[in-house]
């Protein structure tokens, strides 16, 4: 390639001596020629730098071989498990996802509010012409999903539950809180402080309904502790607080308790503050555990936290699948909810 000029297909069927038809079919469909025109036809690619026109091919083709993916935030290890999950599928199907991130994010939960990207990207997805959306959404998609159908038909929406034209994989979100209430209550404890932030979204919500569903059913004695939001520096506070009502002067509790926090972070803050303290034991006086799998051991090198695994990279595989299923004529719409388990770590169980 001499200058600023970009080589082209016609280009590369004069190096490669062959039509430009024989070049099509071998970036296209390879099967239709032979492996040492498609050697040679390749070769003149690589010395040529050719890189073929997308948005011109998307044109004819009316849509691409793309699909988007939009997730709330890159911050959370579930959406990056999710997509993960989603662009490996992707890549076996001999497709390409495209992620973007909405930055969601909660200025203040009470009153709420959020800031985020989601609409635009819909419609930039709408507008690119893509295969299909993933849309890992944090409230209520249908208006958006509806401005962009005569766009994009084959829609996958991922952790919101709300019926719709659409396939969704969800994770159970009650499930979750169930699993901690069932837990705590094998391992004989039955006071039992929740952490959460108020319920301004859907997962906060079926979380803390688990939970309350476990209380009720074998007996715990549950109180919800709402904090100011969802990270390490939220559970300390909260943790803080806590201490200052239950634990007595000579620095013991009258019986031991756990907390339940709904992340990790929200547990590792109330962690930090025990292990300051030093006077009550982990787990023996209080024992703790998150609800969504994050923890990875920074912080608290002297214990594992107990916790919630969650299905996110799964989720991107079915997505995926789904969305693939959507373009069917005769598909009809799916609603998959895959299972979350139970982590154990020495800050329930002991050692």
């Amino acid at each position: 390639m001499t200058g600023d000029k970009l080589p082209t297909m016609q280009a590369v069927a004069r190096e490669a001596g062959v039509s430009l038809a024989t070049v099509s079919n071998v970036m296209n469909q390879p099967s239709r020629v032979t492996p040492a025109t498609r050697d040679k036809v390749r070769a003149a690619i690589e010395r040529l730098g050719y890189i073929r026109n997308a948005a011109a091919r998307d044109l004819k083709r009316s849509r691409s071989d793309g699909i988007g993916l939009i997730v709330p935030d890159i911050i959370n290890r579930l959406f990056v498990d999710i997509a993960r999950g989603a662009q490996i599928t992707a890549g076996r199907k001999g497709l390409s996802l495209l992620m973007a991130n909405a930055v969601y994010a909660f200025e203040s939960f009470e009153p709420l509010v959020v800031t985020d990207q989601q609409d635009q990207l819909l419609d930039f997805f709408a507008e690119e012409r893509t295969s299909g959306i993933l849309y890992a959404a944090m409230s209520d998609p249908t208006d958006g999903i509806n401005r962009i159908r005569s766009h994009v038909r084959p829609i996958v929406v991922i952790n919101y539950d709300q019926p719709g034209d659409w396939c969704s994989v969800l994770m159970n979100n009650r499930q979750a809180g169930r699993i901690a209430g069932e837990h705590l209550a094998e391992l004989g404890i039955r006071r039992v402080y929740y952490f959460s932030p108020p319920d301004a979204a859907q997962p906060i919500t079926d979380r803390r309904s688990g939970i309350e569903e476990a209380a009720a059913r074998f007996g715990l004695d549950l109180t919800v502790v709402v904090t100011e939001g969802l990270r390490v520096e939220h559970g300390r506070t909260a943790m803080a607080d806590l201490l200052a009502e239950v634990v007595d002067e000579s620095g013991h509790v009258d019986e031991r308790f756990a907390v339940v926090a709904i992340t990790d972070d929200l547990a590792i803050g109330a962690l930090t503050v025990l292990r300051k303290r030093g006077d009550l034991r982990i787990p023996e006086d209080v024992a703790v555990m998150g609800l969504d799998g994050t923890h990875d051991g920074q912080y608290t090198d002297w214990v594992t936290l107990t916790s919630i695994t969650l299905p996110g990279f799964r989720m991107g595989e079915e997505a995926i699948r789904l969305v693939l299923d959507e373009a069917a004529p005769d598909h009809r719409h799916e609603r998959v909810m895959l299972p979350v388990e139970l982590r154990p770590g020495t800050s329930t169980v002991g050692r």
